[in-house]
């Protein structure tokens, strides 16, 4: 693949890929959601070339910033970018097989194009892919989702590194055509998910659940706070008499010796009042709030994994009691993802990248295609009788177990044996197919 490369082409779009990998960073992230997740309708009103994505324009570094706040929200995007990018590519043309090993100048190949894609597709409802022709060849680059922004006229997009810094920073702005428009032999091809009322840009499948992964976010921080900082103790215990200060430190001391460390759960607030000849007074401290936070969380994954329209058992949230040992509900869980969710994905962004590469290069569409593996084998459906011979069984079950010598048959074979009848006493067999005869005896 290296002799396809121009050196001069590949530095340029090296450093170029290196731009477009800053992303702007919040200081303090903000979790409160936009209140207008909107395109603008009237685009005499925008003074830029660019639509902004979002009332601030910057729409998809929230979106990135809350991708890395949820764990569920983030694990969901994670097996759909999996599941959609497939084990591999399979081609049968020698030259296709050789070109997607390597399909630019980072030494990338296509499945590793291809899951960037699908991770910004699932991630913001928009993916970029751009193509780089030189003398006999091209470059796939995939492009941070985040730096792009379409234009006015929807034949190009504007990118930049950091979209926060833009005024001060619009020496960083490059403009990329959209394919099949090529300038300075780059284009852009963008794919996006469709939504109503907006024409530049598509919106993910979670839209509807921001609140929701804000939300998971705020339990996990509610309760790292309080694990590292939260004072929660388990009894106040007043303890009335007549004792000095250091017989008091002492007596506390030796409480909790005895009550609190290590397999002692909780705390005990000790109070030592002096002069009160009462009984001790000890009030327990119930701490009930974990229960309504354990319910939060269980509706928040629920909705999280909903709006994703993705099944909770390929989210390791399987009901108790629903798993059997052969793995059927994640199998079934599994299809229908395939069916509903990752098929349509797959097409839309192979099927773009078929395109360039039948124009471009002359390969036909049908000569590159995803294989899928699912993630429960279908192995332990299948019975080891019907497969395997004896000694191949013998060699699973111990490696130093000797082999027999009719051991390379099937146990079903067994059913059957062959025997010589001669009832007449010719020396013949008497059955019609000549000296064998064959009878059935019961399976050992």
């Amino acid at each position: 693949m290296s002799q396809r490369k121009q050196p001069k082409r590949k530095s340029q779009v090296k450093n170029l890929q290196t731009q477009k990998s800053n992303t702007f960073e919040f200081g303090v992230f903000n979790l409160a959601i936009p209140e207008h997740i909107e395109e603008p309708l009237d685009l005499a009103k925008v003074r830029t070339k660019f639509i902004p994505f979002g009332t601030n324009n910057l729409f998809p570094q929230y979106l990135a910033e809350l991708k890395r706040k949820s764990s569920t929200h983030r694990s969901v995007l994670a097996q759909k970018t999996i599941f959609t990018s497939g084990a591999k590519f399979v081609t049968n043309n020698e030259d296709v097989k050789e070109y997607i090993k390597d399909v630019n100048a980072d030494g990338e190949s296509l499945r590793e194009v291809f899951k960037k894609l699908a991770d910004d597709y699932y991630s913001f409802g928009n993916a970029y892919l751009e193509g780089v022709l030189y003398d006999g060849g091209l470059n796939l680059y995939h492009i941070d989702a985040t730096t792009v922004r379409m234009s006015k006229n929807k034949k190009e997009v504007y990118v930049h590194p950091d979209w926060a810094k833009y005024n001060s920073m619009k020496d960083k702005l490059s403009i990329i055509p959209i394919y099949p428009k090529v300038s300075e032999n780059r284009f852009v091809i963008q794919f996006k998910d469709y939504e109503p009322t907006f024409q530049f840009y598509g919106l993910p499948d979670y839209i509807a659940a921001l609140e929701h992964i804000a939300v998971d976010y705020e339990i996990g921080k509610w309760n790292h706070t309080k694990f590292k900082n939260g004072f929660q103790p388990s009894a106040i215990v007043e303890i009335n008499g007549d004792m000095g200060e250091e017989e008091a430190k002492k007596l506390v001391r030796e409480a909790q010796k005895k009550f609190v460390g290590d397999g002692n759960n909780g705390k005990i607030m000790f109070i030592v009042k002096n002069g009160d000849t009462s009984s001790a007074n000890v009030q327990i401290i119930k701490d009930d709030q974990e229960g309504s936070w354990i319910d939060l969380q269980r509706i928040t994954d629920q909705n999280i994994v909903t709006a994703h329209r993705w099944q909770p058992s390929l989210s390791g949230l399987v009901s108790s009691g629903k798993m059997n040992n052969t793995g059927s509900e994640i199998r079934i869980a599994y299809d229908l993802a395939m069916t509903t969710v990752i098929k349509d994905t797959s097409d839309l962004l192979l099927n773009g990248i078929r395109g360039v590469l039948f124009k471009e290069l002359g390969f036909l569409p049908e000569e590159l295609v995803i294989h899928y593996e699912p993630p429960i084998s279908f192995a332990t459906q299948i019975d080891p009788k019907q497969v395997l011979t004896i000694n191949e069984q013998r060699r699973m079950l111990d490696e130093d177990l000797p082999m027999l010598e009719e051991g390379n048959m099937f146990l079903t074979d067994r059913e059957q044996i062959i025997v010589t009848r001669d009832d007449d006493g010719d020396g013949k067999g008497d059955d019609e197919v000549g000296d064998m005869q064959v009878t059935e005896i019961e399976k050992e």
